[in-house]
């Protein structure tokens, strides 16, 4: 029988490696993507306090430390139980990861993008002061939560009783706040850039930044369990750095910041989203992480919301800014 020539034979061993590899590529695509890790960030919403991590995922920061990270949309309380259940890797809902840790279900806040609160006190035209509000009904997210302690606070500093002076109505989201505002269902409430400059623009009032009564207080951040801590320590510091870039890229480059806050939340006035910036800009934390007296209050603020004022809760189940000092070097 005629000895049959094989591909190899004919064409000679280097070739069909290389036919071999130039199929592989078409096959898998780019090898550098393959090469990077897929993680999953939850955020509870499309916010101004996302926009540095959407920002280090388009200009490639989390790349260039070997991540692919996908961005996805959870709800506070329920994208920290996804990540207690390792269905996402990371969480920017820092005050719901804050509550989690102090409660003890194994989770840490590695990374502040603001260690300020993000709230004003808005109130109806007509109202110019908080003791104004005596006899007025004032909005709320929930009962016990932050932005009703925050209220109460804000209330009491101004001598005004939350619980005798004047009715506070659970509305919901601050989406919710702010159409009861204008509809007059309620006569304040605390609400969260761009609401509280759309409103101003309409003539509502502002009755305080909530941030200079309480300033141990986060708006944003990175929260991790424990357990990645502990198996993939590597993963985190390349996370953490990533993110760094991405903060530092949306303070330094205002113009760009601006377009991606105009695209990203929907605002088609260009004066308003360079209003959105610059405040947001403004509170931004200086390098993502604050000292000892700054982290004892915000735990001691979680403990009363949690009606849990007198348990220890240490601050190394709360926080953990090794990464991101190994980050800065």
């Amino acid at each position: 029988m005629r000895h049959q020539m094989s591909f190899v034979e004919r064409h000679g061993r280097g070739k069909y490696l290389a036919l071999v590899a130039l199929a592989f590529l078409f096959l898998n695509g780019d090898p550098a993507s393959a090469q990077l890790k897929k993680v999953r960030l939850s955020a509870p919403t499309v916010a101004i306090t996302e926009l540095p991590f959407k920002i280090a995922q388009h200009q490639g920061f989390y790349r260039e430390q070997g991540l692919d990270v996908e961005i996805v949309v959870i709800r506070g309380a329920i994208g920290v139980t996804a990540l207690v259940a390792g269905s996402v890797d990371y969480s920017t809902a820092s005050g719901s990861i804050i509550v989690a840790a102090a409660r003890g279900l194994g989770v840490k806040l590695v990374y502040l993008i603001s260690s300020k609160p993000a709230f004003d006190l808005v109130a109806e035209p007509r109202i110019r002061s908080i003791g104004q509000l005596r006899g007025k009904t004032v909005g709320i997210s929930s009962r016990g939560g932050s932005v009703d302690l925050l209220t109460r606070l804000m209330l009491e500093k101004n001598g005004v009783n939350p619980d005798k002076d004047l009715v506070l109505l659970v509305v919901g989201t601050q989406e919710e706040m702010m159409i009861a505002l204008r509809a007059g269902r309620i006569s304040a409430a605390l609400l969260s850039p761009p609401r509280q400059l759309m409103l101003y623009r309409e003539g509502f009032q502002n009755l305080g930044f909530s941030g200079d009564y309480l300033s141990t207080y986060m708006t944003g951040g990175i929260g991790v369990t424990s357990e990645k801590i502990k198996s993939s320590p590597d993963e985190v510091l390349a996370f953490v750095k990533g993110s760094l870039k991405g903060v530092e890229f949306y303070k330094k480059n205002r113009n760009q910041a601006i377009a991606m806050i105009a695209k990203e939340l929907r605002i088609s006035d260009p004066v308003l989203a360079r209003q959105v910036y610059d405040l947001h800009a403004g509170r931004l934390s200086r390098n993502g992480m604050e000292d000892a007296s700054w982290i004892q209050g915000a735990i001691e603020f979680t403990k009363k919301s949690l009606g849990m004022a007198d348990k220890n809760v240490p601050a190394d189940q709360v926080f953990d800014f090794s990464f991101i000092e190994k980050a800065l070097r």
